[in-house]
């Protein structure tokens, strides 16, 4: 998304943290930069939740899971992928506390 020239991202993480990014718009549109950039810091750790796992798949795998644990969906993936086993699962459970959605 772009705003007068703010690019404002939201990949997957808008499923799991929509309040972020909709708070993030609202700041961009006020054009209230500080606001834009701590919140971007929360952006920026959201995006933890795609860093474990060894392939692209973890993508996926990290945007299932955290819903999945935040009760919005099943964490089930089609052939040939496999859901994120326990410490994987561990691991993003541990990031959706640090942002507080836990």
């Amino acid at each position: 998304m772009n705003y007068k020239g703010h690019t404002i991202s939201s990949w997957g993480g808008a499923n799991i943290y929509p309040r972020l990014f909709v708070e993030m718009y609202e700041a961009a549109t006020a054009n209230r930069l500080d606001t834009v950039r701590d919140l971007q810091k929360k952006v920026l750790q959201l995006g933890a939740v795609y860093s474990h796992g060894l392939y692209y798949s973890a993508v996926i795998k990290g945007i299932k899971c955290a819903l999945n644990i935040l009760g919005l969906c099943s964490d089930f993936m089609a052939e040939p992928f496999h859901k994120f086993r326990a410490p994987e699962r561990d691991d993003v459970r541990a990031e959706l506390e640090k942002l507080g959605l836990m």
